[in-house]
C-alpha cells in the first residue's frame, strides 16, 4: 500500500504540479484583462456620462441666456411703459414681442416656455397662449437659478418643471422688480434626453438633485437606482469620477458628474457581470477543461499503475519478504506484457531458494545468528555506563570495599559474556553469570534482594550461552526498578520428563493484555519496532533441545511474573543421534564381517 500511494501520488502530484502553473498564469492573466476591460469601460461610461451632462448642462445654460437676452431686449423693455401708448401700438409691441420669444423658442432643443410680466402695465407675454400671470405661483417658484417644482400653472396638469427667473433690475426681488422674464421646461425633456442617452447602448443613467430626488426612464429599475445611491456619496463620487459598490453579493461601477448650471448629478451604473461575462464565460470552459483534464491524466495513471505498479509492487513485496526470510508466492498477474514472466520466475525461484535453505543451510543460519544476536544483546553499554557511574559515586562516598567488589563482579560479568568459543556453557557458569549481575544491580538498586535455588544435580547441565541472564535482566528492569525494591529468586527443578529454571519476582506484574502481547513476541520474528530477546531465548532451546522445550511466562498469584525455561531430560535430538550412531556402528560392524576382518 505504502509503495502504491507513494508511486500513484508522486504521478498526480506531477500532474497537478504542472497544471498549477498553467492556472495561476491563467488566472493572473485573466484577472489582468479583467481589470483592464473594467477600467476602460469605467472610463468609457464616465467619457459618455460627462458629454452627455455637460450638453445637457449647455442647453440649459443657452435657455438662461436667451432670458437674460429677452430681459435687455428694447421691445421688452418697452412692456414696462406700453400702457402709455395707444391700443394699435399696445397689441403691435406684445405681438413683436411675441415673435422674438417665439423665435428663440424653436431654436431650443427642449420644448420651453417663456414668460415675460410687466407688473407696472400689468402686461404678460407668454410663449404659451393658455398661460396667465400668477403672483403666488411666481413667488413660490422664484429662483436665480434653475430650480425643479411640483407647483406649476393648472395647464401643465401638475407635470413637474424647471423653472428661472431673471429680473430687471437684475438684483431686484419678484415684487419690486420691473420686468420679470420666466424660462421653464418641462423635466420630462431631461427623461427624454436620458431615454436618447439609453438607446445608445449605455447603462441606466438618471438625474439626481442634491437632495436626492430621481429623474429615470420608465423602464428604469428605480428600486436598484435607490439603493445604489444609499450606498454612496454623490460629491465625492463625483470628484472620483467612479467607484465599485457591491450590493446583494452583485459589484456594480458606478459614476456621477455634477451639471452645475442645472444643479443636479448625472448618476450611471453598470452591472460588472454583463461587462466580464464574455470573459468569466471563458474562464469557466478553461477551467472545465481542466478539471476534465485532470480526469483524464487520473484516468491515464491509473491504467499506468495497474498495468505497471502493481505488478512492480508486488515484486517488491516480495523482495522485501524474501529478505526477511520468507518465501512467498505471488500473484501471477496476465497483463500481456514482461511482467506474467517475471512474477512466476520470482515464484519458482523463490521455492528453489527456500527448498534449498530448508534442506542444507537453514539450522546452521538459524542457530548461529540467534547465538550472535544473544550474545551482542548482552553487551549492553548503558549497563557499563551505569556501573562506571555507580563505581564513581561509591568511590566518592569512600565505599572501597564496594567498589572492589563491584570491580570484580563487572570483570566477571564482561569476561564471560565476551566469551564466544562455545555455544553452550554448564548451569553452574551461567548461575555464575547471573550471581555477578544480580550483585551489582543490589548496589544500584539497594532494597534488590535475590536469591539462587538450584539442586547440585543440575549444575552440570548444559544450556545455551547467555540464556539465564537475558531473563533475569527482564525481572530487574520491567519488575523490581519501578518500585525501588523487590525480590528476584532462581529456583531449579527436575522431574521424570521435563528440566526446569524459574526466575521470578514480586515486581509490578503485567496485564493479561500485555501477557498476551508478549507470548506472541516468542512466536513471532523480531521486527525493526519489536524486541526479540524473548524470540532469541525460545528459539536457541528449541534449536539445541529440539521441539519439547521452550520459554514460558506466567503470573503470580502473589503479584509480580514467573518465567521458566524448560527442556526434556533427553532430547530428542538426542535420542536420534544416539540412534543414528549405533545405527552407523551396527552397520560399518557388518560391513567387517563381510570382508573377513
Amino acid at each position: 500500500m505504502s509503495l502504491r500511494v507513494n508511486t500513484f501520488t508522486k504521478v498526480m502530484g506531477l500532474i497537478v504540479m504542472l497544471l498549477i502553473p498553467i492556472i495561476v498564469l491563467y488566472w493572473f492573466s485573466n484577472r489582468t484583462s479583467l481589470d483592464v476591460v473594467m477600467n476602460e469601460v469605467e472610463k468609457s461610461m464616465y467619457k459618455d456620462l460627462s458629454y452627455f451632462a455637460a450638453k445637457t448642462d449647455e442647453t440649459a445654460s443657452q435657455l438662461a441666456k436667451s432670458g437674460l437676452i429677452i430681459s435687455e431686449d428694447i421691445n421688452v423693455r418697452n412692456l414696462e411703459f406700453i400702457e402709455i401708448a395707444s391700443l394699435y401700438e399696445q397689441t403691435d409691441e406684445k405681438l413683436r414681442v411675441n415673435d422674438k420669444l417665439r423665435l428663440i423658442n424653436a431654436s431650443s432643443a427642449w420644448d420651453t416656455t417663456i414668460s415675460i410680466y410687466a407688473p407696472a402695465t400689468k402686461t404678460f407675454v407668454s410663449t404659451n397662449t393658455y398661460l396667465e400671470y400668477n403672483a403666488n405661483l411666481v413667488d413660490s417658484n422664484y429662483s436665480r437659478v434653475w430650480k425643479y417644482t411640483n407647483v406649476v400653472a393648472p395647464y401643465y396638469r401638475g407635470q413637474p418643471r424647471f423653472v428661472r427667473f431673471i429680473t430687471e433690475p437684475f438684483d431686484s426681488t419678484a415684487r419690486k422688480a420691473g420686468l420679470i422674464v420666466e424660462v421653464s421646461f418641462a423635466a420630462d425633456e431631461l427623461v427624454k434626453a436620458l431615454d436618447r442617452f439609453k438607446q445608445g447602448g449605455k447603462g441606466d443613467a438618471s438625474f439626481v438633485s442634491e437632495d436626492y430626488q430621481i429623474l429615470s426612464v420608465k423602464n428604469s429599475d428605480k428600486e436598484l437606482q435607490s439603493a445604489l445611491l444609499s450606498q454612496v456619496e454623490l460629491k465625492s463620487l463625483s470628484q472620483q469620477q467612479y467607484d465599485r459598490v457591491k450590493l446583494d453579493g452583485v459589484e456594480y461601477t458606478v459614476s456621477s458628474v455634477w451639471m452645475p448650471e442645472l444643479g443636479w448629478y448625472l448618476f450611471d451604473y453598470l452591472p460588472i457581470d454583463d461587462v466580464v461575462r464574455p470573459i468569466t464565460t471563458n474562464s469557466l470552459l478553461f477551467y472545465i477543461s481542466i478539471f476534465f483534464l485532470l480526469i483524464g491524466s487520473t484516468i491515464a495513471a491509473y491504467v499506468l499503475y495497474t498495468n505497471v505498479q502493481v505488478p512492480i509492487r508486488e515484486l517488491v513485496r516480495g523482495v522485501k519478504k524474501l529478505k526477511k526470510g520468507e518465501y512467498p508466492k505471488l500473484n501471477v498477474f496476465r497483463p500481456n506484457n514482461e511482467f506474467h514472466f517475471l512474477l512466476v520466475s520470482f515464484n519458482d525461484m523463490a521455492a528453489q531458494i527456500e527448498t534449498l535453505i530448508q534442506n542444507v543451510y537453514l539450522e546452521t543460519i538459524r542457530s548461529r545468528d540467534a547465538n550472535l544476536k544473544q550474545l551482542q544483546s548482552q553487551i549492553n553499554p548503558h549497563f557499563l555506563y551505569n556501573c562506571f557511574t555507580l563505581i564513581r559515586s561509591l568511590t566518592r562516598l569512600g565505599k572501597k570495599e564496594s567498589v572492589m567488589d563491584l570491580a570484580l563482579h563487572l570483570s566477571r560479568y564482561y569476561r564471560y559474556t565476551t566469551r564466544s568459543e562455545k555455544q553452550s556453557a554448564f548451569l553452574r557458569e551461567e548461575l555464575d553469570l547471573v550471581q555477578s549481575y544480580l550483585a551489582i544491580q543490589s548496589m544500584n538498586v539497594q532494597d534488590l534482594r535475590f536469591s539462587i535455588e538450584v539442586p547440585e544435580a543440575m549444575a552440570e547441565l548444559e544450556l545455551p550461552r547467555l540464556i539465564l541472564q537475558p531473563l533475569v535482566e527482564n525481572a530487574v528492569i520491567h519488575g523490581i526498578e519501578p518500585l525501588g525494591e523487590g525480590d528476584i529468586r532462581i529456583i531449579g527443578s527436575q522431574n521424570d520428563r521435563y528440566n526446569i529454571i524459574s526466575v521470578t519476582d514480586n515486581g509490578i506484574g503485567v496485564s493479561d493484555e500485555k501477557l498476551q502481547q508478549l507470548r506472541q513476541q516468542m512466536s513471532m520474528p523480531p521486527t525493526e519496532d519489536k524486541g526479540c530477546a524473548l524470540w532469541n531465548t525460545r528459539q536457541r532451546m528449541l534449536l539445541q533441545f529440539g521441539q519439547e522445550a521452550g520459554l514460558r511466562i506466567l503470573q503470580r498469584d502473589e503479584g509480580g511474573v514467573a518465567v521458566e525455561l524448560y527442556w526434556p531430560n533427553e532430547p530428542d535430538f538426542v535420542r536420534e543421534a544416539a540412534a543414528s550412531i549405533a545405527a552407523a556402528a551396527e552397520a560399518h560392524a557388518n560391513s567387517r564381517k563381510s570382508k573377513g576382518e
